[in-house]
């Protein structure tokens, strides 16, 4: 393996770290990046699929606060929502944001950002002095995540007390949180009541095993009444997308045992799309057995909203998971369908497919949202993207290829939040022979780009305006 020398330069108190040899091989086994991938605001062309009753998307718009973009730091997840915040009759834009830790870190933990609607509720604009969102007795609201979730704030009544509840999920334990809604604003949040505990840490087991950490890990929320009882029932992601019942009251919500999602043919809902090929390659790149398999789902890390995106009575998932590789869905559509055996849903399909095959969406960990954004009376979709940043500046190169071909960490893994001190150690040991893979894959990826050590995610919001078809 060849690695350029480097030296280290210290400008307006950064360190970065700079090549001492031109490098050939940094970006060779990377795809040619089209024209229409530019910057954060250029997109491809989207092959929509058509969906009859669902509204046609317009090309993304990366929502602006003041002159910079809506933004997330800390880890760089984007989990978007609406709500009137501040009770001027106006929505205002909550993103949830994701950083790791094992304490309260209260404002430094996985919290909301409150961007303020400074516009009109058809015609929003915000202001870029963004609060967090705090509860009914002044308190951030926060939810631990030692990984790969943040707070992702949907809402719903789910105690049928005329106020809309904020909920999210959690990674481990897998806790899901429930923030009551009130006259005065959102209550301190309290846990669910879930079938099992949430904090089996058994590693053996199915995704359908109480006892299991698979059961429990990355239990990404949503909420929507599949049993037709009258009742929210708990839709819950991670390795593979399944239903926890409401076996409660209206009143006193209570939530059993998680079983598997199905489609009409009676299988689990897919969200990666898995060749031999693909599998093999997967198997070989990360030294796999020959027995590996992908999970259940095809995917994992999965995120989604119940919505009636097509309007026919039925509700149906929008789905997304981590997006590294050519096998994710930029957003997976899952068709709701009443069948004699119950809820069940059609194939997923891609909603966002792009002309060629190519990336649809910049950067991964991508999380969606539906509203009304303009209140024009059509669904559009809102979209938050975890984005490369390299100093803090939108990098083409790390947020248009898939990871996996780049090699670089997803959010939560991001080497530039490392001291000068740390970053120059973390290089001096780049030759050496037992540490030295190591470091290289962890921090510059399947490239010798010195460059890439200083990449921290940021999250973006996009809005894609709907139209009736």
């Amino acid at each position: 393996m060849k690695l350029c020398g480097f030296s280290w330069v210290v400008a307006a108190g950064v360190a970065t770290a700079l090549s001492g040899c031109a490098n050939e091989k940094a970006s060779s086994h990377l795809t040619q990046l089209t024209p229409a991938h530019q910057g954060e605001m250029g997109f491809p062309i989207f092959e929509q699929p058509n969906i009859p009753g669902a509204p046609k998307l317009a090309s993304p718009i990366m929502l602006m606060a003041g002159d910079e973009p809506v933004k997330t730091g800390k880890h760089g997840l984007a989990a978007p929502a609406l709500w009137d915040w501040d009770g001027d009759g106006k929505r205002d834009l909550l993103v949830g944001e994701f950083e790791t830790g094992d304490v309260d870190l209260k404002e430094a933990g996985s919290t909301v950002r409150v961007y303020r609607n400074i516009g009109t509720d058809t015609k929003p604009e915000y202001d870029k002095n963004w609060t967090y969102a705090r509860d009914t007795e002044g308190n951030v609201l926060v939810v631990h995540q030692w990984c790969c979730i943040g707070f992702t704030p949907q809402f719903v009544d789910l105690n049928h007390d005329g106020y809309q509840d904020m909920i999210t999920g959690q990674y481990s334990p897998g806790e899901v949180t429930w923030f009551r809604g009130s006259k005065e604003g959102f209550l301190p949040g309290i846990k669910l009541e879930q079938y099992g505990d949430p904090s089996s840490n058994g590693f053996d087991g199915e995704v359908t095993d109480p006892e299991s950490f698979e059961y429990w890990h990355y239990s990404s929320a949503s909420f929507g009444d599949l049993t037709g009882d009258g009742l929210e029932d708990l839709v819950v992601g991670g390795s593979a997308l399944r239903i926890s019942p409401n076996i409660g009251t209206k009143a006193e919500p209570k939530f059993g045992k998680r079983e598997l999602l199905l489609d009409i043919h009676g299988q689990p809902l897919k969200m990666g799309q898995w060749t031999s090929e693909k599998i093999e390659q997967q198997r070989s790149e990360h030294g796999y057995s020959e027995d590996w398999e992908p999970s259940v789902s095809g995917s994992a890390k999965i995120q989604m909203v119940v919505v009636d995106w097509d309007s026919d009575g039925v509700l149906d998932i929008l789905a997304t998971d981590m997006y590294r590789n050519d096998t994710s869905m930029a957003v997976g559509f899952f068709r709701g369908v009443k069948t004699a055996e119950g809820h069940r849903f059609e194939p997923g399909i891609d909603l966002l497919p792009a002309k060629g095959g190519i990336k649809a969406l910049p950067g991964s960990g991508n999380r969606v949202y539906v509203d009304d954004w303009n209140k024009d009376g059509v669904k559009d979709l809102i979209i938050g993207a975890s984005v490369a940043t390299l100093n803090g500046v939108f990098s083409d190169e790390l947020s248009w290829q898939w990871e996996n071909v780049t090699g670089v960490q997803s959010a939560g893994k991001d080497p530039g939040r490392m001291s000068d001190e740390q970053k120059k150690e973390a290089i001096e040991k780049l030759n050496d022979p037992k540490q030295g893979a190591f470091i290289k894959a962890y921090y510059l990826g399947k490239t010798d780009n010195i460059a890439n050590i200083d990449m921290i995610h940021q999250g973006r919001i996009y809005v894609m305006l709907g139209k009736k078809d």
